[in-house]
């Protein structure tokens, strides 16, 4: 009896996270289309209370995706600029070897290409630090997510910039995911 109850329960809570599901998709599409609030209050049947907290959770994910995208394509640009920047250096360094390059035209082209590998320093610079930020902020969701006697814990991997592992990290090699350019 106890079984055919729980199953009951369980299928009744789907049907209302399938209600509910509905609800946000049917109260976003109509935002989208300009919808004033309450004709959507109606057209769903919510309270004024219900459709507010619905909204805002709608709100909530839509900046969330849009923070996701945002940071892709930041990271995307500098590795694209980073990349175009090296092979302008590449073209300056070959130009200043050319035995054809004038004199005169050095100090312009080796102040330019100083110029560029100082920029390219600045951006590694600040991909090291965003790597490392991100390793804080995934170890403290982690520890929020998983439980302190947690096993697992002990065993998620760290993002490395480079191959330097300390002769103390060396017994954790296998935890450690090692990122290079």
């Amino acid at each position: 009896m106890s079984s055919i109850s729980s199953n009951i329960q369980r299928e009744l809570k789907r049907a209302n996270r399938s209600r509910i599901q509905w609800r946000m998709n049917e109260i976003q599409y109509r935002l989208i289309k300009g919808e004033k609030d309450k004709d959507i209050m109606r057209t769903v049947l919510l309270s004024e209370r219900n459709y507010y907290k619905y909204k805002k959770k709608i709100s909530i994910h839509l900046e969330e995706i849009q923070k996701e995208r945002t940071d892709s394509a930041i990271w995307l640009e500098v590795q694209t600029l980073k990349d175009r920047m090296s092979n302008l250096y590449h073209a300056l360094f070959d130009r200043i070897q050319h035995p054809h390059t004038k004199t005169s035209d050095l100090p312009n082209l080796v102040s330019t290409a100083e110029s560029i590998a100082i920029n390219i320093l600045k951006l590694e610079s600040a991909s090291i630090t965003a790597i490392k930020q991100s390793n804080t902020i995934l170890e403290n969701h982690i520890k929020i997510q998983l439980p302190s006697r947690s096993k697992h814990q002990q065993e998620l991997p760290k993002i490395i910039y480079n191959n330097e592992i300390s002769e103390s990290d060396s017994s954790k090699k296998n935890n450690i995911i090692i990122y290079n350019d």
